[in-house]
């Protein structure tokens, strides 16, 4: 068989789709291959079949669904919703779709409430290629499974916003997606009634012709810094006595905040780090995008000019860098804390911790 008389059922067939999406599109375009291949054990794969005197080529089956094109940022837009950047590790996870031919492009987003800054979802914008999709049919059947493999669960209709979607509910959570020409939204979250809520607005913006939000933008909602300062079980957060007392560490500075207030970091009855918490001006700093420059350039000065590298630690991004000072920074709500120290792996112990309890 030739490259151009290759099928798209052919090619779906031996795509590398994770197990789900392989058995329910298995079942929607194995049929006429099957029926055009016969060998020993029901075997249905052209290559797997012996070539004899009476051999004849597979039947090729022309294919293709035409999609309008659909710009990817077009989902991300709704009333009260910011769709802020995805973690590395959430990243890879989006761009391992485009192992499917079927996939042509994949972005992702974080769903935050922008209200409260409660992060209750993950946004998906999958650019399909129709080409790849044999007929409307083997369309359904794709979104459906891409769904239900998402939430682990089976995936049904569902009117929402004036809109079929379609949704699935199981272990990994809900999912609800919806298709605007090769666009394909898929909203996935913990809690139902939020998913829902994120998709209802997604459309009614849509709708309305809003602006989509090309730029990812993570809300930050006003902070005092002393809610940093929770009960964390490794380490304690001691005041850092008048300067009379002693010398007192120099407070650093981060544009578009209120001064540093600080404390010191203490483990098993010794100082081991210095700790500090700026509550961010949201209105000059709306967005964690926004600052992250910021905070990079000041954890390479409190270095000592150490060259300063984002690292995915639990749920967020912590700025590090280790120079004159081992120094650390992420982001809680509208706070950047920044913690100094001289022992590296001690910084990133009492970081984790500090994450988790936030």
């Amino acid at each position: 068989m030739t490259p151009a008389a290759d099928t798209h059922a052919t090619r779906r067939r031996r795509s590398g789709r994770p197990a789900a999406l392989a058995l329910a599109l298995g079942l929607a375009v194995a049929g006429p291959l099957v029926g055009a291949c016969t060998g020993d054990e029901g075997t249905a794969d052209p290559a797997a079949v012996d070539d004899g005197p009476n051999s004849i080529p597979v039947p090729s089956i022309v294919g293709g669904v035409e999609l309008a094109p659909v710009a990817p940022t077009a989902a991300f837009v709704g009333e009260g919703i910011g769709f802020g950047t995805a973690l590395p590790s959430e990243v890879a996870a989006a761009q391992a779709f485009t192992e499917d031919p079927e996939v042509a492009a994949v972005d992702t987003r974080r769903v935050y409430s922008v209200l409260d800054g409660r992060q209750i979802g993950s946004a998906l914008a999958i650019t399909l290629d129709g080409a790849e999709l044999f007929d409307e049919a083997a369309l359904a059947v794709f979104v459906r499974a891409l769904v239900g493999a998402m939430a682990e669960g089976d995936a049904v209709d569902l009117a929402l916003g004036g809109r079929n979607t379609v949704t699935a509910t199981g272990p990994a959570g809900t999912a609800v997606g919806f298709r605007e020409g090769d666009l394909f939204s898929v909203v996935r979250g913990s809690v139902e009634a939020d998913v829902r809520t994120v998709v209802e607005r997604q459309l009614a913006a849509m709708a309305a012709g809003a602006a989509p939000q090309v730029e990812p933008f993570t809300p930050l909602v006003p902070t005092p810094a002393e809610a940093a300062f929770v009960e964390v079980p490794t380490v304690a957060f001691r005041p850092i006595p008048p300067s009379e007392v002693g010398p007192a560490p120099s407070a650093p500075s981060l544009a578009g905040a209120a001064p540093a207030v600080g404390r010191y970091g203490v483990v098993a009855g010794e100082r081991r780090s210095t700790v500090w918490s700026f509550a961010l001006d949201v209105g000059a700093r709306p967005s964690a995008e926004s600052v992250q420059a910021d905070v990079e350039a000041l954890v390479t000065a409190r270095a000592g000019g150490a060259t300063a590298a984002p690292v995915e630690v639990v749920d967020r991004i912590v700025v590090a860098a280790d120079g004159e000072t081992s120094v650390r920074a992420f982001r809680h709500h509208g706070l950047v804390v920044l913690v100094e120290g001289t022992d590296p792996d001690q910084l990133d112990a009492i970081v984790t911790a500090w994450i988790s309890a936030l």
